[in-house]
C-alpha cells in the first residue's frame, strides 16, 4: 500500500513538472533565437548531428560512461548527490563551455563561440539520450512514474545549466528573461489546467 501511494505521488509530481518542462523548452528556444544566427544554428545542428550519429552510425556509450564517472568524482564530496550527479550534470557540455571561456580569454575571439555551442549541444543531446535509455532499464513503476519524474528533473537541470552558460558567455542571452518567460508559460498552463479541471463553466 505504501509503495502504491508513493508511486501515485511520484506520478503526480511528474505531471506537475510537465508544464515546467514545456515552459523551459519554449523559453529557451525563444532566447536562443535572439542570439546570433551562427550560434543558434550551431546549437540546433549539434542536436541533429548527434541524433543521426546515434541512430545510424554509432552509440558512444563509453563516452557517456566516462562523463558520468567524471561528474560523480567531481562532486564526490557531496555524498548524498553522487549517485545522481552522473545523470544531472552534463559533464562534457560544461567542459565545452569552459573550454570556450579559456579560449576567449587567450584570443578574445567571439567568432569561435558557434563551434563550442555545437559541441555543447552535441554532448547535451548525448547526455539526455543515454540518461533516458539508462532510466528505462531501471524499474519504471506501474505508471512509469520513476522514469517520468527523473527524466523531467534531469532535463530541467540541464537546460538551466546551458541557459546560465549562454548568459555568462554571451550578451545576447538573458537568464532572467529566460526564467521569467518560463514562469509565465508554466503559470499559464497551470492556470488553464486548474480551470479545466475544477471550474465548472457557467457557474
Amino acid at each position: 500500500m505504501k509503495d502504491r501511494l508513493l508511486s501515485i505521488l511520484k506520478f503526480i509530481l511528474a505531471l506537475l513538472l510537465l508544464p515546467v518542462v514545456i515552459g523551459i523548452t519554449v523559453s529557451f528556444l525563444e532566447d536562443l533565437r535572439t542570439m546570433s544566427e551562427p550560434v543558434s544554428s550551431a546549437f540546433g545542428w549539434g542536436v541533429v548531428v548527434y541524433l543521426i550519429l546515434h541512430m545510424l552510425l554509432y552509440e558512444p556509450a563509453q563516452v557517456f560512461d566516462a562523463a558520468k564517472n567524471m561528474a560523480e568524482k567531481t562532486i564526490g564530496f557531496l555524498s548524498p548527490w553522487v549517485k545522481v550527479a552522473g545523470f544531472c550534470v552534463p559533464f562534457f557540455t560544461i567542459v565545452s563551455f569552459a573550454a570556450y571561456y579559456f579560449v576567449y580569454l587567450i584570443w578574445k575571439d567571439a567568432l569561435a563561440f558557434p563551434y563550442f555551442a555545437f559541441l555543447a549541444s552535441f554532448t547535451f543531446t548525448m547526455h539526455m539520450v543515454f540518461a533516458a535509455n539508462t532510466l528505462k532499464k531501471k524499474k519504471p513503476g506501474l505508471l512509469k512514474e520513476n522514469y517520468l519524474f527523473s527524466i523531467f528533473s534531469i532535463y530541467i537541470v540541464n537546460i538551466l545549466i546551458i541557459a546560465w552558460a549562454f548568459h555568462f558567455l554571451s550578451g545576447d542571452f538573458s537568464f532572467s528573461r529566460f526564467i521569467s518567460r518560463c514562469g509565465d508559460i508554466a503559470g499559464a498552463i497551470y492556470t488553464a489546467s486548474f480551470k479545466q479541471l475544477f471550474v465548472v463553466e457557467g457557474r
